[in-house]
């Protein structure tokens, strides 16, 4: 219990530390500034993809409006934390808005960022104002936002943070240029390297925790703010960066650096400074002084800041040396650190202990609490100086015990009984997907969510990450980028990197998976792009189940290493080159890493499969009465979630009504649209060969199978023929239909309540709607029931991008070809001159398949002309069961502007909110119309269409080019949607 108690008392001053958050950001720009701001790879995604690492729960919200006078309106009903300007406004002067902002509130932060150089003259009347805090250029690096958020975040930090012991560092830079330049490295520099040393042995969560330790970067323009800074913080100075011309009592004075040099060198001697100059004359008066010179000319400025940090604030690797300055070794880690300062010379030991680079090093590995023991430490406190490497070695030893209690964070540590471990191999980045399962295992671990559920177990897989720099070194390796971005066959890109061999060290970290973990796994991609807010690249990428049961340890590291490699080959396939090409991305940015997973679920005889699987959305696209959007939505399927990602039948229900059945018009509508088969991984064959085809491990089973395994009771009700009624439950005869009866009417499991909790917990984490992905397991009546909740994934849905009022209405109905109350998307799609339709009159679900080459043939040469189309089909787009609707990928259907989606007589099939192909399609901004059977308002105008001359044809589709182009207009708000006929059409 001490120990537990230590430990835990280890952590809390890191709760303490940067209470102060920049949440709210009034962002106050022309439309085409905050075109250039999110454009260049989007702001709100460099947020995003860093969330992890810089804010624990929340993300920066941005409110952005388009005048000065606005800005002060909304300042009015909202509290923002910064209010960051442009420098370009259309009803005021940026110092007159500043002003105004400050008799408001006197304390806000007013930073100016503007996108061209400011002269001196205004330089200087904008410092003199005293209106404006501080003036950044944007230089087209994404990352100055983060740099901002982080600058106003330390300043208002630094003063309580620094008696937790956390370190400062001073730039002492005058010229906005420079320090724009140099602060958004810095940051992304001090972090990572945080990040990347601190202990191994602390969880994600604890490390998030440290990664606010971080030492903060205080900026300085004047000499008077320099020595402010460092008199107020030198028992915390990590080292100085300063220029050496710079503003002295209100004079530029081209001696500032080597006063402040002075004093800070008499009072802290062994203190880094690194003086900069454009002069190279100056470099052997700074070197002669104990100091650092970098060249503000030198061609690799950025490259040698970096080193600086580096190698003298203490994130490098420590480096032994002699008293002569000869390096004896090097410790990259701390338990490097512990071995090599028991065995390196006696003098060595002394050296560093003289000049306190011992808990310099500490320090900057935010262990706190050690570095304030050692420091104080004297050589004359110790009887010799062996006394005090063993005391050294000894404390070094202690805080690694410490680190290491009750955590598993690298493979080698793996122990049974650690179900909900987050593991990570090798370098790089976790990618998307993994960066989601880590942050929702740190999340779930302190919401009191788990706790709150009585009897059931709610917790993320356990899950090992390879990271993405094993899928650079397997390409270059193996030479296979250029064949792979170049070919064009999906089969001859998945059978060379078969043939490929995996790094050794990677595949040293797959055996021992194996060798510890002999459950089913599931084997995910996780690349950087995907499950981001605006390009999730859902379902892109390639997912295998691996049944991980033959007893040769070898036969099952060749089926791992095989699904590895076919994941990375999956970035090169067709679909995602074709999902690319309608992005601002090219295929080569991505990078893949692959998480190997415990597959939910549980064994019955030779198959395996979870209960329930589910996808939760926070959001619901369309709602019906009285079910509001923000009620949310999910879908469930018995069995593996391949019933639902590729759109098949499933059970929909929203968390708030989940008695409330599906809206269908009849028993026999239910009946139709129920789900009457289910996936399961087979375990029949132990030895089975993994094959690019996702679907080599899995069996498609009747109902009747889950009713032999007991697992049917839970999910289905019986259609009873004698009263036409579906009665809930199995002890009749007739059809099963399964309605999730025994879980959502007689609660054996609450799961709703815990979606609702998870999906609210979700969309306040990531400041917006949420997607999830779930599996459950359940055992027992409702009375001893017992079940497993696994959390699997989460993502940001694309919601609410209706930025531009879009009104339908007053549209004379003569000129509307398509009109919808089911669309998707919001705005203008204009200049369309291609439509390509699938002929109702020859449409053939049961030849769909036929449908969906031909859809292809022609998108294939639309694409090459580089023409966009409106797609009109029937039943869903991009479902992978063909008796549902048109089975494309998205290379068949890349030219495509808008998508039509259309009921056809007693053909009438849901849209699918929840697979990955209505998540792709959303997200790339896509016009969406769902046109329903028997409703007047819902139509296509086919005698018209019927009427235009056709510009190729084939058996089932018909591609027909306008002289006069088509538009479609969405009104994202009321999701009524028309497609309307050229001007002059009637």
């Amino acid at each position: 219990m001490t120990l537990y108690t230590d430990y835990q008392r280890s952590f809390s001053g890191f709760h303490n530390l940067m209470r102060y958050r920049v949440r709210e950001i009034l962002l106050v720009s022309s439309l085409y500034d905050a075109f250039v701001l999110e454009e260049d790879r989007g702001l709100s995604e460099v947020i995003f993809n860093q969330y992890i690492d810089l804010n624990l729960r929340f993300v920066p919200r941005i409110t952005r409006v388009s005048s000065a006078e606005e800005a002060l309106q909304e300042m009015q009903t909202r509290t923002f934390d910064v209010v960051l300007t442009m420098a370009r406004l259309s009803d005021m002067d940026p110092e007159e808005f500043g002003r105004r902002v400050k008799e408001m509130d006197p304390e806000k932060p007013v930073i100016l960022l503007t996108t061209e150089v400011l002269s001196p003259d205004l330089l200087t009347r904008f410092r003199r104002a005293r209106s404006i805090d501080k003036i950044f250029y944007w230089l087209g690096d994404s990352k100055i936002l983060l740099a901002i958020i982080k600058y106003v975040e330390d300043y208002g930090n630094v003063a309580s943070d620094v008696a937790g012991g956390v370190q400062v560092i001073l730039l002492v830079e005058d010229n906005p240029k420079f320090y724009s330049m140099f602060l958004p490295m810095m940051y992304t520099e001090v972090m990572t390297q945080t990040q990347t040393l601190i202990s191994e042995s602390i969880n994600d969560y604890q490390r998030l925790l440290r990664m606010r330790a971080r030492p903060k970067i205080l900026l300085a323009e004047t000499y008077e703010e320099a020595m402010e800074i460092f008199e107020a913080y030198r028992q915390n100075v990590l080292g100085i960066i300063s220029d050496i011309a710079f503003p002295r009592q209100g004079q530029m004075d081209g001696e500032a650096g080597y006063r402040l040099l002075g004093v800070t060198k008499t009072e802290v001697p062994d203190l880094p400074v690194l003086l900069q100059s454009d002069h190279l004359t100056d470099r052997d008066s700074v070197l002669s002084q104990n100091a650092h010179f970098l060249d503000k000319n030198s061609p690799n400025l950025m490259q040698d800041l970096r080193d600086f940090i580096m190698m003298n604030l203490g994130f490098g690797d420590f480096v032994f040396r002699r008293p002569d300055g000869t390096e004896i070794a090097r410790a990259h880690n701390l338990q490097e650190f512990e071995r090599l300062l028991r065995e390196v010379p006696l003098e060595s030991v002394e050296y560093h202990a003289h000049r306190n680079h011992i808990s310099i090093w500490l320090r900057a590995r935010t262990e706190f609490d050690l570095a304030d023991e050692l420091r104080p430490k004297k050589v004359s406190d110790f009887s010799d100086m062996e006394a005090m490497r063993e005391y050294l070695a000894d404390a070094v030893g202690d805080l690694l015990d410490r680190n290491r209690a009750g955590n598993i964070t690298d493979l080698s540590s793996y122990t049974e009984g650690a179900d909900n471990a987050f593991i990570r191999i090798g370098s790089g980045s976790l990618g998307g997907k993994a960066r989601g399962i880590a942050f929702v295992n740190a999340l779930l671990s302190r919401s009191g969510i788990p706790e709150r559920y009585e009897g059931i177990s709610i917790r993320t897989p356990m899950t090992f990450v390879v990271c993405t720099d094993a899928y650079e070194e397997f390409l270059t390796l193996n030479e296979l980028q250029r064949f792979a971005i170049e070919s064009q066959e999906d089969a001859e890109i998945g059978s060379a990197f078969a043939a490929a061999a995996l790094p050794e060290d990677i595949e040293l970290h797959l055996r021992k998976i194996v060798e510890r973990v002999d459950m089913p796994l599931a084997v995910r991609s996780s690349s950087v792009l995907e499950d981001s807010q605006n390009l999730p690249f859902a379902g892109l990428y390639a997912t295998y189940m691996l049944p991980n049961n033959h007893p040769d340890t070898e036969v099952r590291l060749r089926q791992l290493a095989d699904a590895v490699k076919l994941v990375y080959a999956s970035v090169f396939y067709q679909a995602p080159k074709e999902y690319v090409r309608n992005t601002y991305y090219r295929i080569e940015e991505e990078k893949m890493a692959v998480i190997v997973q415990e597959l939910a679920g549980e064994q019955h005889g030779d198959i395996f499969y979870p209960v329930v699987s589910g996808v939760g959305q926070s959001h619901n696209f369309y709602p019906t009465e009285p079910i509001k959007p923000s009620d949310g939505l999910a879908h469930v399927a018995l069995g593996l979630g391949k019933t639902i990602v590729d759109g098949e039948n499933i059970y929909r229900f929203s968390p708030r009504f989940p008695k409330r059945p599906p809206p269908y018009s009849s028993t026999g509508e239910f009946l139709k649209m129920s789900q009457s088969h289910f996936y399961a991984l087979d375990l029949s064959d132990s030895e089975v060969a993994v094959e690019p085809d996702e679907g080599f491990s899995l069996r498609r089973l009747d109902l009747q199978q889950a009713e032999e395994d007991g697992t049917l009771f839970y999910v289905a009700s019986t259609f009873s023929r004698h009263d036409g009624r579906i009665r809930n439950t199995l002890a009749v005869d007739g059809p099963r239909v399964v309605t999730f009866a025994n879980i959502l009417k007689n609660r054996i499991v609450p799961l709703p309540e815990i979606l609702g909790d998870i999906m609210e917990l979700g969309k306040a984490s990531f400041g917006t709607d949420v997607e999830i992905e779930f599996a459950l397991n359940v055992r027992g009546t409702r009375e001893d029931s017992t079940a497993q909740f696994y959390f699997l994934q989460i993502r940001p849905m694309v919601v609410g991008r209706e930025t531009v009022e879009v009104s339908t209405a007053g549209v004379d109905a003569d000129h509307i070809l398509v009109a919808s109350n089911q669309a998707m998307g919001n705005g203008l799609f204009e200049g369309i001159y291609d439509l390509v339709y699938v002929d109702p009159d020859r449409f053939d679900v049961g030849r769909s398949v036929e449908v969906a080459r031909e859809v292809g043939q022609i998108n294939r040469k639309l694409a090459a002309e580089g023409r966009r189309c409106i797609l009109i089909g029937f039943g869903r787009w991009g479902t992978s069961d063909r008796w549902l609707g048109i089975p494309v990928d998205w290379g068949q259907i890349s030219a495509a502007q808008v998508i039509v989606e259309s009921d056809l007589g007693d053909f009438r099939v849901d849209p699918s909110q929840g697979s990955h192909f209505f998540h792709n399609l959303i997200s790339l901004r896509l016009g969406y119309f769902h046109i329903r059977g028997g409703r007047s308002e819902e139509y296509i105008f086919w005698d018209w269409i019927r009427q235009l001359p056709v510009e190729e044809e084939t058996h089932f589709v018909r591609h027909v080019r306008l002289d006069k182009p088509l538009s479609a207009k969405i009104d994202g708000r009321s999701s009524r949607g028309v497609v309307l006929k050229p001007d002059g059409e009637a």
